[in-house]
């Protein structure tokens, strides 16, 4: 594990120089770009970029670093922080806006960090704290553990419902790891390869990570006291076939998590 990097809080003027341009044109080094996004994130109401976290870009530390784009923490005017994500150069659309529209769907079923603000190269969201599931299960033991893995699997599948019912497919969930964080409530994060053109299987994929192939999957069936896989497998097969609320009740009550 990577060691923590100190906390460095960087006036948005100064986003253009070294070493920080690294991070706001990554992995490019684009002064132009550069001065034009600073001007872009004033039009956010960002007045400052903290750098800090496991991830990162030379000393610098991140919230996270993934294929479209790089999280940091962002303070705006009236200092509030936020989570701000920004797009790399290299990544394979033009602009953050139709991630924006998709995570505004999720939003509006209460999944997902809460958006706030978007533009072409940024989306400025809610600071989520936690551990990934696959970390929070892990560590799970003793009296109540039980009753908290129940909890915490029926809060997923339920939110992964609610996108399934918005017709609004992930795309990322038979990985949790980076994608479900557990912390003061349980959060789906990054909808950068979600969509509504192919059909949802948010449920079908998450429960396929918890309780049959996800890293955790066989401490998960231990805890909730499901060790038949036949019993799985059919209750997902019932839901995908017919992918309502009786049907998904259903297969909750069949996997011990009601």
């Amino acid at each position: 594990m990577s060691q923590q990097t100190s906390t460095v809080s960087v006036p948005v003027n100064e986003l253009a120089s070294e070493p920080y341009i690294q991070v706001l044109c990554y992995p490019s080094h684009d002064v132009e770009e550069a001065e034009r996004r600073v001007q872009e994130l004033k039009g956010l109401g960002v007045s400052r970029i903290i750098f800090e976290g496991r991830t990162k870009i030379g000393n610098l530390g991140l919230l996270g670093k993934g294929c479209v784009g790089l999280v940091v923490k962002a303070e705006t005017l009236n200092r509030e922080v936020y989570a701000l994500k920004i797009r790399r150069m290299d990544a394979n659309r033009s602009s953050m806006l139709r991630e924006a529209d998709l995570h505004w769907i999720a939003n509006s079923v209460n999944v997902g960090a809460k958006l706030f603000k978007a533009s072409d190269n940024f989306l400025l969201m809610e600071v989520v704290n936690g551990e990934s599931i696959n970390t929070w299960i892990s560590k799970l033991w003793g009296v109540g553990s039980t009753v908290r893995m129940r909890e915490g699997a029926r809060a997923v599948l339920e939110q992964c419902f609610r996108l399934d019912q918005a017709g609004l497919d992930h795309g990322e969930l038979s990985n949790l790891e980076k994608h479900v964080f557990v912390g003061r409530r349980i959060v789906i994060l990054d909808f950068e390869t979600a969509s509504r053109d192919r059909r949802p299987s948010n449920v079908t994929s998450a429960l396929q990570n918890i309780l049959v192939g996800g890293p955790q999957s066989k401490k998960a069936r231990r805890l909730i006291g499901v060790l038949d896989m036949g019993t799985i497998i059919e209750a997902v097969r019932r839901y995908k076939q017919e992918p309502v609320r009786e049907r998904f009740d259903e297969m909750l009550r069949e996997l011990r998590l009601c």
